[in-house]
């Protein structure tokens, strides 16, 4: 062929891929394969059974003593203060003891509260203030010192879990709840929840050792999504009856009836395990000698997602924009609008899908694994941007010399980089 002054215009060369560069590719594919299969085995169902099987099974000590348990924050510290000193109340937590802190214990009654205000007397009657008790160990006027407190077990079936809504950090649960005590119970007790609201509730049975209902409620969790994609999330349901304490009902999680129904399921995620376990929870001082502890039940679910849907959402498309930007590196200097075409669009392609990631989540105080692996995506695609703008800073001689090192140095580093990303 001719140029336009009649010219004979030179064959472009194309370069092989020489080994070295061949080997990091097959290396990086491998490196790929790798941490999918691992995150796959990983798999709470894949290999020591999950999923449905494992759904159905009751709940176990020993299960429960593996899985790590979630500080209950505020609602299980114990208050510093000038409270009275009294024996730690011992609940059990699916067959260990209860994770409480500062628990306490006392006398109890099945009286009205009006009853209860009416037995509390003033320290100095002259100045008037909050009454107490005198005996027992709570002073709270609300405390009920004259009767002994009655242990109930507290029982959940959890039928389904439905419109869990992670961005939210939402559900809603339909379950069976019981209580079965040693004596009868206060007449007027009632679990209500103290992360949501009950949207149904049906009493199955009111006994006075044996209560039960069918409840529907809607419950809030804060998500934990550091490991994401990978993440597990425990999604608690939480209940409390703060109109009697704990010197009226002492709670106690029923090991033997707290399990999740046949072919439970939360679509998109797998069930990785379930616990309950029993607080204690105080209020700040609401008032002079408010020092009356009440009893929390605590069911947590814990769902994760599944490894392979994880993988080909988020880090598959990833690899391939670092993958397309790498191929322009192999552009010599002649075809500079190939390569720019293979890096920089690869940037907009980038901020895009991050921002289509983020769009399904809450926002965090926290980076994500997905960011971190979005970070070493743009570090690369800099570098490989970089190492096409850098022909403009030096002279044409060194253009060779450019382009070598370029890919001697970039794709080993991209490499390291991408590798770090998906392991770490």
């Amino acid at each position: 062929m001719e140029t336009s002054d009649g010219r004979a215009r030179e064959p472009r060369l194309r370069r092989r891929i020489d080994k070295v560069q061949l080997l990091g590719l097959v290396v990086l594919v491998l490196v790929v394969l790798f941490a999918f299969a691992n995150k796959v085995g990983a798999q709470p169902g894949g290999g020591k059974g999950g999923g449905a099987a494992a759904a159905a099974a009751k709940l176990k000590p020993a299960e429960v003593k593996a899985a790590a348990a979630k500080p209950a924050g505020d609602a299980a510290d114990a208050k510093a203060g000038d409270k009275p000193e009294a024996p730690a109340d011992k609940g059990e937590a699916a067959g260990a003891p209860a994770e409480e802190a500062g628990g306490k214990h006392a006398g109890a009654g099945d009286e009205d509260p009006v009853e209860q205000l009416k037995s509390a007397v003033l320290v100095d009657p002259s100045k008037g203030g909050v009454p107490i008790h005198k005996e027992g160990g709570f002073r709270s006027p609300f405390a009920s010192p004259n009767k002994p407190p009655v242990h109930a077990r507290v029982g959940l079936l959890l039928e389904t879990v439905e419109e869990f809504d992670i961005k939210k950090g939402a559900f809603t649960a339909h379950f069976y709840l019981s209580l079965t005590s040693d004596k009868p119970m206060p007449s007027k007790i009632d679990l209500k929840p103290t992360n949501g609201k009950i949207d149904e509730k049906d009493t199955l049975a009111d006994l006075p050792t044996f209560k039960m209902w069918k409840v529907t409620g809607t419950f809030h969790v804060q998500p934990d999504l550091h490991a994401y994609p990978f993440d597990t999330q425990e999604l608690d349901i939480e209940l409390e009856d703060d109109s009697n304490g704990q010197d009226v009902v002492t709670l106690h999680p029923d090991v033997d009836h707290t399990f999740l129904d046949a072919g439970f399921n939360v679509p998109g995620w797998d069930t990785s395990f379930v616990r309950a376990r029993i607080l204690t929870h105080y209020y700040p001082d609401r008032f002079d000698n408010d020092d009356l502890y009440y009893s929390r039940f605590m069911f947590t679910l814990g769902v994760k997602r599944f490894a392979t849907s994880a993988v080909f959402t988020v880090f598959v498309p990833a690899l391939v924009i670092v993958l397309i930007s790498l191929s322009g590196l192999w552009f010599p200097r002649s075809e500079l609008e190939v390569r720019s075409n293979a890096t920089t669009p690869m940037l907009a392609a980038a901020v895009l899908f991050h921002f289509a990631l983020m769009q399904e989540l809450p926002a965090t105080a926290y980076l994500s694994r997905a960011d971190k692996l979005m970070m070493a995506v743009y570090g690369c695609l800099f570098l490989h941007m970089v190492s096409s703008w850098i022909w403009f800073v030096f002279d044409e001689s060194r253009t060779e010399v450019i382009f070598r090192w370029a890919k001697y140095i970039c794709a080993p580093v991209t490499l390291v980089v991408m590798a770090l990303a998906i392991v770490l």
